[in-house]
């Protein structure tokens, strides 16, 4: 594919080096040395200017282009820039970044002829708001096509000791986390303490079985804390209070402490503290917190806190991941782990790229898995035959039923083909996939 993209700073660069593996990429950036930095490591075409200078695209008007993304640090660059590409050359596909929640509730991206909006700090916000309903879960995964969840969750004095015990029509194992690797296992898998597994399934189902697999974590959480009154934090706060949880934020900024109380209209708790950690557990009763929450755009930090609070024994804690070079080390460290506004817009980015009506791309596990799944909307007269992947499991979601698809079978319009499995090698199952 021809792709260009505008903003070459982490999330553009990080773009840049994974699409530019098969895809010719054209990257924009008005600095120049920035510019220079990563062409001398990555096959792009570097691309000097302003993204909104309409001048930078005349350079571009020679060839037909899949996909145009802008992904810089400011909403109206990537505006203006949607609005040049659009205008200048001829582009199949729209994808940009939005931070303003603004405009998750306008029209303006429909308007502007925007095909996809990545909201970073909305979406990481309500990933977070979702382990309330799953307060055992380690992550919570929706799905367009499909009313199922995916939850990972650690194995703690589990009652449950293999996948056999699990996997039935309304829930299967579809991956494990273990001493750091990961793999899609089989039916005859025996469980170990420790292990971070992930189940596909049904809401209730999978949230009594939680119940078995990990009997250490908070059965309720109704108490929040969160570290850092930043955009992040105060978008966690929002989500939150609609639940009618109790929220405090603690800040070592006066300015953003004041900047929450008036965004939150006074409905949560701001605590101005330096961070000292007895003073604010004890003397500001965090201690009591069912969930620790911290929010900077430093990992370092955000792991720093999560200890701090299980040495105050708060049972849940989460750290916003930013630099997916962090992601093992959390999960050492038994620290839930959640995708900050960088990665989010990543990875967002990645699986709308690769994704459409009929077939849609998913990561889990750090993405060390991938899930694709298709909507079947025609019915064959032949027998569609299963791909023949020993690390990969697939199934049919058929009448909310999950079953396995293993043998040669007539498919049924609004049947969901639904495969997990290891990314390393995705690539064969995704052309099979796509041939179906």
């Amino acid at each position: 594919m021809e792709i260009i993209i505008a903003g070459a700073g982490s999330v553009g660069f990080n773009l840049a080096k994974t699409l530019s593996v098969e895809h010719n990429i054209v990257l924009i950036d008005k600095n120049k040395e920035t510019l220079n930095r990563i062409s001398e490591s990555l096959d792009i075409m570097p691309l000097y200017g302003h993204v909104e200078n309409p001048e930078v695209y005349q350079n571009l008007l020679d060839k037909h282009y899949d996909i145009f993304i802008s992904v810089t640090n400011s909403d109206e660059a990537n505006l203006f820039a949607t609005l040049m590409a659009d205008d200048i050359l001829n582009v199949n596909k729209k994808i940009i970044r939005l931070h303003n929640t603004y405009f998750s509730k306008s029209s303006i991206a429909e308007r502007l002829g925007i095909d996809e909006v990545i909201f970073p700090y909305t979406t990481t916000a309500q990933s977070v708001k979702l382990l309330l309903d799953f307060p055992k879960a380690n992550n919570v995964k929706n799905f367009r096509f499909l009313p199922h969840k995916l939850i990972s969750i650690y194995v703690k004095q589990s009652t449950i000791h293999s996948v056999k015990e699990i996997n039935s029509q309304q829930q299967v194992v579809v991956g494990i986390e273990r001493d750091k690797s990961f793999f899609v296992p089989n039916d005859e898998e025996l469980l170990e303490e420790g292990d971070l597994i992930y189940l596909f399934g049904s809401d209730e189902n999978i949230c009594s079985l939680s119940q078995e697999l990990n009997q250490k974590s908070p059965q309720k959480i109704s108490k929040i804390a969160i570290f850092g009154a930043n955009t992040l934090g105060v978008e966690i706060a929002k989500v939150f209070l609609e639940t009618k949880s109790d929220v405090k934020i603690v800040e070592k900024d006066e300015t953003l402490c004041r900047e929450a109380t008036e965004i939150l209209k006074n409905r949560a708790t701001i605590i101005h503290s330096r961070y000292i950690a007895d003073t604010i557990y004890n003397e500001e009763n965090v201690k009591h917190a069912d969930l620790i929450i911290s929010t900077s755009r430093s990992d370092e930090e955000n792991i720093i806190r999560c200890l701090e609070a299980k040495e105050y024994n708060i049972p849940k804690t989460i750290a916003i991941n930013n630099d997916t070079n962090f992601y093992d080390l959390m999960h050492k460290l038994g620290i839930v782990t959640i995708r900050g506004p960088k990665t989010m817009t990543y990875y967002g980015i990645l699986e709308r790229i690769f994704s459409n009506e009929t077939i849609r791309e998913r990561h889990y596990c750090g993405a060390r898995g991938s899930i694709f799944m298709r909507k079947v909307t025609f019915v064959s007269q032949k027998e569609t035959i299963p791909i023949e992947e020993q690390e990969s499991r697939l199934f049919l979601v058929r009448g909310g039923a999950i079953v396995p698809f293993n043998e040669p079978q007539l498919l049924n319009v609004g049947d969901i083909i639904i495969l997990f499995t290891p990314t390393n090698g995705a690539q064969k199952v995704k052309n099979w996939m796509q041939t179906l």
